[in-house]
């Protein structure tokens, strides 16, 4: 059990690391909608559909990837705020149908945040994890440490550098035992359409691309 959570652990953070770049920013009354794909190093395909809304101090977002077997794998997660600071419920529904839930809070002041919550398996194993981060100058450091119910550590660190309507993302993730994937990407966006890529490199140096596109309106 212990080793099946810390798996979707890893499964969590590298889907947020290579997707998280779609939804850049949060709204009152924004809504958005894209895809891409994501190639691993050895030619397989993955593709993905994201969403996102925000009314009124809560946002959901949610999401669809199918990889290159034809395994389905989906996510949502609604973020409530007020009076700086948030509270934050998700799910992963993996392939084979295991689903895992996330519950947090955060709160938000001085160009910094924090953040703190636990993740369960589908047979009850939890792990917890903990964020911070801040902005200034147009960068944006975060860090997060998610630890699972064995005492394995993730930890995830990302720069963030944004110039006019342009960014860069950097991030590495370290596992358990000293392990890392990096991911290193940017996009751009124009006339209400942002288009982002980049890649993803695995412990043994083995590189995967990523590339998609998300259409923003107004509610």
């Amino acid at each position: 059990m212990a080793k099946t959570l810390v798996t979707a652990l890893c499964a969590l953070i590298l889907v947020a690391t290579i997707l998280a770049t779609i939804s850049q920013a949060d709204a009152a009354g924004r809504a958005w909608r894209g895809g891409g794909s994501f190639v691993g190093p050895g030619g397989g395909v993955t593709t993905f559909h994201r969403f996102g809304a925000c009314h009124g101090g809560t946002c959901v977002r949610g999401g669809t990837a199918i990889g290159p077997n034809g395994g389905v794998s989906k996510w949502t997660s609604t973020r409530s705020c007020a009076g700086g600071s948030c509270t934050t419920a998700g799910s992963y529904v993996g392939p084979g149908g295991n689903v895992y839930t996330r519950n947090g809070t955060a709160t938000y002041g001085n160009g910094g945040w924090q953040a703190q919550g636990t993740v369960t398996g589908p047979r009850g194993g939890t792990g917890t994890y903990q964020a911070s981060g801040s902005c200034a100058g147009g960068v944006c450091s975060s860090s997060s440490t998610t630890t699972g119910p064995s005492g394995g550590v993730w930890d995830r660190s990302t720069t963030l550098t944004k110039t006019d309507n342009r960014w860069e993302r950097n991030v590495t993730v370290t596992a358990p035992g000293g392990v890392t994937w990096t991911r290193n990407g940017g996009g751009s966006c124009a006339s209400g359409v942002c288009n982002v890529n980049g890649t993803v490199t695995g412990p043994r140096g083995n590189i995967g691309t990523y590339s998609g596109s998300a259409w923003w309106s107004w509610r």
